[in-house]
């Protein structure tokens, strides 16, 4: 079943941002950088960039293909972001070994370790979105 942007956690509507944004060059890592400060402040958003540098970076050199991401303003996921937003989230929420065992159909088996590292890196910062929006009653913090 294919997920939609509206079925998403706040985390994982992150990471599908991160995922489609970041590659498009200069200007769209702005807005992300930006959105990222405004929902959970400069150190945060450092580490989670941070993570996430890495983790794109092993995508890029030890994926068995490269992942099929949809356009930034589709309403509905791929199945490799799909699979990749709940990476990302199982890698960081305590789930390192489920992470690493699906991760194996992404990745060379050297990038497992480090994939899982940058994954927990990334989405840590990420759950505070989730944090704040319910201390604040809202989902303003939206990356959209």
């Amino acid at each position: 079943m294919t997920r939609r942007i509206s079925d998403l956690r706040l985390s994982e509507a992150w990471c599908l941002t991160l995922l489609r944004l970041w590659p498009e060059g200069p200007e769209a890592q702005a807005l992300v950088w930006t959105g990222l400060c405004r929902a959970i402040g400069p150190g945060r958003a450092r580490a989670c960039l941070s993570g996430f540098e890495t983790l794109h970076a092993l995508i890029r050199a030890k994926s068995w293909q490269m992942p099929q991401l949809n356009a930034p303003d589709a309403e509905t996921l791929s199945a490799d972001e799909d699979t990749l937003c709940r990476l990302i989230l199982a890698a960081t929420e305590g789930g390192a070994e489920a992470a690493m065992e699906e991760a194996c159909f992404l990745l060379r088996p050297d990038a497992l370790l480090p994939f899982c590292t940058a994954a927990g890196a990334t989405g840590l910062p990420l759950l505070c979105t989730e944090c704040r929006a319910r201390i604040c009653g809202t989902r303003d913090l939206n990356p959209s």
